[in-house]
This record gives structure tokens, C-alpha cells and sequence, in this order.
């Protein structure tokens, strides 16, 4: 009975299958300890080639200062100890565990979560010339310096630096054979645009050890911010809400400060609700922070202006003074093509009223008998002032005029056209304030376009 189970064990393992594969790999990693440089020599240095496929942009964090990539390193070398002659195999690749062969340690210089990962899991590619590909990839946090002063039109520089935090450049060596990133697999991201990428190698050491120098590569992304939604979303209502301010100017006086009050609210609550797409940092001060503040400062302008517009429309005690009324009635009317306005107003009458009325008294005082009116000095109080003579005169000039059957010059109509000069005045002057604001956020995207057709 023990002969006929020797006997059926031998021909079990007579008949026993084993791939080419399998006995190439036994072989292969008979003696092979993944630990050690794959070179022959001690001396002499691994050359690793890197590139970096860029997949995706998940996050660019303004507030942090960390961007989000989601890429694929591709790392090739040389393996002396991982070669076979093609003529006893038909084998032209062999595919093994990441954690069964020697790979080049490598950290993110620039991390901002994890500078060394775990990426035994990945598998690696041998050739028959010993040369290996392994890709490792996943999500990289790395720091990166955002300016937003031209923001929603700005342009962010991210790097993703990636290189030796043990080997020094005498035992590894990176290296990288393209100039830019592979973005043939990147998917479009919502927020932003690819400019132009590049890669460049570099080296650095610490200051512990100066003399020892470590490699690393520098794959630079240059994004560009899609502005679309900021102006439709940000800029256009903000310029509307500008526009519905410059009706106040158009207004009558009794509605002036209803809708000038109703747009300043207006544009407060579209600040409240703009509040959260402006990145909040301190380092620079976006440009569409300033352009909002602006368009608050002319809001407010504007509101002071129509108070002041009020006053002038409801003055008339008094004459409107000769230069202003050469300089809002001829030159200013003119210039802002009111030509109803370029002609002086009339004050001959005023005059002639003026003086019929000092006449009367002179007429009356003189014929105090007849008229039992009193006289000048009887009626005037005695007072020691200059000021309130000037005053008591004139009432009492006014009280003549009355008894006399003559009224009072009116000059209301004088100050509100003076009111509507200075209407339109301000109105020209928001306008251009408007408008240069608008110009000024704009810029960044005026440049851009000049750049590159002149490039």
C-alpha cells in the first residue's frame, strides 16, 4: 500500500504544470532582496526617470493655500539584476508587486498632508533589458502661493515638487526627459484652465548636511480662472445696481431720496449675498473687493449729493449769487447741453421792485401826517449790531412792501435751476466714476488678450 502512494506521487508531480512565467520569476527572485540599489556595482548611481500625468484638479484652496491634484508618476529604470536572455523565453514583459522589487523612494517636497505615501499596491512592469516601469499615483496636497489680486481674472502658479528624502544624487539620481506635464488624461475642471505646464529638474540639500545634494523634480501648472460665472453672477448685477443708481439724478425732488434709499439697499444685500464668493484672505486684496467698495463709495456720493440737491431746490430766500449764476447757467448748462439754462435769468424786475418799494416808503415818510404811517426811526428797534439791522431793515422792508400792495421778489425758480445744474453735474460725475471702475476691473482681461496677440 505505501509503494502504490509513492508511485501515484511521482506521477502527480511528473505531470505537475509550470508556466514559463512562474519559472522565470523563481529564477528571477531566487536571491533578490528588494531593499537593496538595483545595481551590480555599489558605486555606481541609479538614473530614474520621472513624469507626472496630471488627471485631475480637485480643489485649489485660497484661504489654506493648498491645491488638490489627483496624478500619475511614472517612474523608469534600470535593473541589473532583473534581466533575461530572450532566446529561452518567449516572455517580453514581466508584471509583479510593487513591494517585490526595488522602487525609488520619493517624497512631496511641498506636501501639505503627507510627504511620504504607501505605494507598495501598485504594480510594476520588468523587461527582458532590465529596464522597469512603475506607476504609482493618487491625490497629492501640495502647497502653493495664490495672488488674487486680479481676481475673478487671475492667473495662479501651483508647483508639485517631487524628489529623494534619503538617496543623495551620488546613489539616486532624478532625471526627466519631457519639459511639461502629460495632461492627455486630464478632465476639464469647472473653475479652471490649463495655461501651459512645465518640468524641470533641481536639487537641494539640508542645512545639516550642505555637501550632500538631493534631486527632485518640479512640475510647474499654470491655471488660468474661468470668469464666466463671477460676470454674470458678481459683476453684471453690480453694474445694473450702479445703473438704477444713476436714475436718482433723473427723479423727481419728492422721489429722489425713496429710490436713492431703495438702491443703497439693493446693493447691500447684493454685497451680503457676493460676500462668500470673495476669497478671504489679508495677504492681497482682490480686485473685486476694491471695485465693490468703489461702487459703495458712489453710492454713497450719490446720496449725499441728493440731499445737498434737495436743500438747493427748497432755497429761495435769498438771490442766487452773480458768479454762480455766470458759471451753472452759462458755462455748466452749456456744457451739459441744457441750453433752456444758458441764458441769464432775469433780475431786472427784482430790482425795479426793490426800488418801488423803497420809493413808496420815502413818498410815505415824507407825507407822515397825511398817511399816519409810521416813520423809519419810530418803527426800527434799536439795536447795536450791524448784522441785525441788516435783518430789521429788510422785515421792515418787507412790511412796506405788504402795506404798499407790492410782493415780495421770488427766488425759487433761480435756485431750482440751479438745483437741476447740479443734478446733472453729479450725475456726470457718478457716470465717469462708473465707468472707470468698470474699466479698471476689466483691465486684467484687456492685457491678457493684448499678450497673446502680440505673442
Amino acid at each position: 500500500m505505501l509503494a502504490a502512494f509513492r508511485c501515484k506521487s511521482e506521477v502527480s508531480s511528473k505531470y505537475k504544470r509550470t508556466s514559463e512565467e512562474e519559472k522565470l520569476l523563481k529564477q528571477l527572485f531566487q536571491d533578490y532582496n528588494p531593499s537593496a540599489r538595483p545595481v551590480l556595482n555599489s558605486s555606481d548611481t541609479v538614473v530614474v526617470q520621472m513624469k507626472f500625468s496630471l488627471m485631475q484638479i480637485q480643489e485649489l484652496n485660497v484661504r489654506n493655500q493648498v491645491l488638490t491634484t489627483t496624478g500619475m508618476l511614472i517612474f523608469q529604470w534600470i535593473d541589473e539584476r532583473l534581466r533575461w536572455d530572450r532566446n529561452l523565453t518567449m516572455l517580453d514583459e514581466l508584471v509583479v508587486s510593487g513591494s517585490t522589487v526595488w522602487t525609488p523612494e520619493f517624497a512631496v517636497i511641498n506636501g501639505a498632508d503627507a510627504i511620504i505615501g504607501d505605494f507598495s499596491q501598485f504594480y510594476a512592469t520588468i523587461h527582458p533589458d532590465g529596464s522597469v516601469r512603475w506607476e504609482p499615483g493618487g491625490v497629492f496636497k501640495t502647497m502653493c502661493g495664490i495672488d488674487i489680486t486680479y481676481y475673478p481674472f487671475d492667473e495662479q502658479n501651483c508647483n508639485l515638487r517631487f524628489g529623494a528624502w534619503t538617496y543623495p544624487t551620488n546613489k539616486m539620481n532624478f532625471t526627466s526627459d519631457r519639459e511639461s506635464i502629460i495632461v492627455e488624461s486630464f478632465e476639464d475642471n469647472g473653475e479652471w484652465n490649463i495655461s501651459w505646464t512645465e518640468a524641470k529638474r533641481h536639487e537641494f540639500s539640508f542645512k545639516n548636511s550642505p555637501n550632500e545634494r538631493f534631486s527632485f523634480i518640479r512640475f510647474s501648472v499654470h491655471l488660468q480662472r474661468k470668469s464666466a460665472f463671477y460676470i454674470m453672477n458678481v459683476i453684471l448685477p453690480g453694474i445694473l445696481t450702479s445703473c438704477v443708481l444713476l436714475s436718482v439724478f433723473f427723479c423727481t425732488p419728492a422721489q429722489k431720496v425713496h429710490i436713492g434709499v431703495a438702491a443703497l439697499l439693493s446693493f447691500r444685500l447684493f454685497l451680503l449675498n457676493v460676500a462668500d464668493t470673495i476669497p478671504r484672505t489679508s495677504d492681497h486684496v482682490p480686485l473685486l473687493g476694491i471695485y465693490l467698495t468703489s461702487t459703495m463709495a458712489i453710492t454713497t456720493l450719490a446720496m449725499v449729493s441728493t440731499v445737498f440737491v434737495l436743500n438747493l431746490h427748497h432755497a429761495g430766500e435769498r438771490p442766487v449769487p452773480k458768479w454762480a449764476k455766470k458759471l451753472f447757467f452759462v458755462f455748466l448748462a452749456r456744457l451739459f447741453c441744457m441750453c433752456s439754462f444758458c441764458k441769464l435769468p432775469p433780475s431786472q424786475d427784482s430790482r425795479k421792485g426793490s426800488h418801488s418799494v423803497r420809493s413808496s416808503y420815502a413818498s410815505s415818510s415824507s407825507d407822515h401826517q397825511r398817511d399816519n404811517r409810521p416813520s423809519v426811526a419810530q418803527s426800527l428797534p434799536f439795536v447795536l449790531s450791524v448784522p441785525s439791522r441788516k435783518k430789521s431793515v429788510a422785515n421792515f422792508d418787507r412790511k412796506l412792501s405788504k402795506e404798499g400792495g407790492e410782493k415780495t421778489p421770488d427766488y425759487s425758480k433761480d435756485w431750482k435751476r440751479l438745483a437741476e445744474v447740479f443734478d446733472r453735474l453729479f450725475f456726470f460725475i457718478c457716470l465717469i466714476a462708473i465707468i472707470a471702475t468698470t474699466l479698471v476691473l476689466f483691465h486684467p482681461i484687456t492685457t491678457a488678450k493684448w499678450t497673446k496677440t502680440s505673442s
